[in-house]
């Protein structure tokens, strides 16, 4: 078995368990589609990337050994969770259940927008979680075979890995709008909001509870 196989297989068994990213990707999906969450799915995917980058390149080692700095990156990473629990709880509720709603004269801005917010809240989320970092250093190097050139080695592990991240937010993506459809109407829509923005908020006080556990 080649090496490359051993990384496909680690990496799928890393990726399939699910963990933050998929615990956003449904959210969001169960909020607005799995169409928009895409974007979001993406976001992660490049944040994963540059993760990676960073670990392959050295950085990660830097960052490894500095238990304070990781903390700090946590607890960044615990009040932007708990921000998104807020504004999913505030988040009035809305019309989601037939087609006619999803279209309007706000539609084409509205679209863009939301595109890019879930690609900045996937990046961001990605970039505050230091796991991948660890994984980065003490996994991908495993597969690195030492007759061949490093480098091309590590960019295509970054990024076979990151589009399988992509594809599997995706999935989940799409599972739970089936979910998602279960519910019509503005009552609807707020029970999603206010449920989402618990599964927020006990994320967001468990990563805080991790963070500040460091310091002590």
């Amino acid at each position: 078995m080649s090496l490359f196989t051993l990384f496909l297989i680690t990496s799928l068994a890393n990726i399939l368990s699910p963990g933050m990213g998929v615990i956003f990707a449904i959210v969001l999906s169960l909020q607005q589609g799995w169409h928009k969450t895409a974007f979001f799915a993406l976001g992660q995917a490049v944040g994963i990337a540059l993760l990676f980058t960073a670990a392959m390149s050295g950085m990660g080692v830097i960052l490894a050994s500095s238990p304070t700095l990781f903390s700090i990156i946590k607890i960044c990473g615990a009040f932007f969770i708990l921000y998104l629990g807020w504004r999913s709880w505030h988040k009035p509720g809305m019309h989601f259940g037939t087609k006619g709603d999803q279209q309007g004269p706000a539609s084409e801005t509205q679209v863009p927008k939301d595109a890019w917010n879930n690609f900045s809240k996937g990046v961001v989320i990605s970039l505050c979680n230091p796991q991948p970092i660890i994984f980065g250093i003490s996994v991908l190097p495993q597969f690195v075979d030492p007759a061949q050139s490093y480098v091309a080695q590590s960019v295509l592990m970054i990024v076979v890995y990151a589009v399988l991240v992509f594809i599997n937010l995706v999935m989940y993506s799409i599972l739970a709008e089936r979910a998602r459809r279960f519910f019509s109407g503005p009552k609807g829509s707020q029970i999603i909001n206010r449920a989402t923005a618990c599964v927020f908020f006990i994320i967001g006080f468990l990563v805080l509870g991790f963070a500040v556990s460091d310091f002590l």
